[in-house]
């Protein structure tokens, strides 16, 4: 039941949103307790959820528990976020919309065989992992990483001058996830209105 109401809830706040969790331009360096990450994403219409979780035999597993350290779309090509030190996590959900107003949209999930980008957060640290380029072509969703820590160090000197030099790069592991592609029961919660 927990699990439910946890998925429910992160769902709930993923739709009422278009972005959550993204890093402030005044932040300032991170404590020895927590570590800022930096992503190039692309193109602008794809939003992409992280999510905490755990690796087990070499496969992601999203918490129930936790909230998205993470959703939105690339700012200039990048989504910058944090979160505590030791968290384990992944690109688990995009979202292909529109326009950058737009709420709905269509998800894409890692299932099965496919990998997607799995990160440990150090401690105290401005971390580049590197970018991902989606298109989405004929119903499926292509992913292509690539490593721009170049434009990463320029975008962070640029728009967070508190943290200009400090950007490092950080291999992800590219792992599953245990999330299936068969879509199984959906929970589609119904707000009625009372008085």
């Amino acid at each position: 039941m927990k699990s439910l109401l946890a998925s429910l809830l992160s769902l709930a706040v993923l739709c009422g949103c278009t972005s959550l969790g993204r890093l402030e331009t005044t932040a300032h360096p991170p404590g020895g307790d927590e570590s800022y990450f930096i992503i190039g994403v692309t193109p602008s219409n794809h939003r992409v959820s992280i999510f905490p979780g755990e690796i087990e035999n070499g496969v992601f597993h999203q918490s129930r528990i936790y909230s998205a350290a993470l959703y939105g779309a690339a700012k200039d090509g990048f989504v910058v976020g944090k979160a505590p030190a030791g968290r384990v996590l992944a690109i688990t959900n995009v979202r292909v919309v529109a326009d950058e107003n737009a709420i709905y949209g269509r998800n894409f999930k890692p299932c099965e065989s496919a990998r997607t980008f799995v990160f440990t957060v150090p401690k105290g640290k401005v971390i580049y992992l590197g970018s991902v380029d989606y298109a989405f072509q004929n119903n499926k969703l292509q992913v292509r990483y690539r490593n721009d820590v170049a434009a990463a160090i320029k975008y962070i000197d640029a728009n967070y001058p508190e943290l200009k030099g400090l950007t490092e790069h950080q291999e992800p592991q590219l792992l599953p996830t245990d999330n299936s592609c068969s879509p199984g029961t959906m929970y589609i919660p119904i707000y009625i209105r009372t008085k």
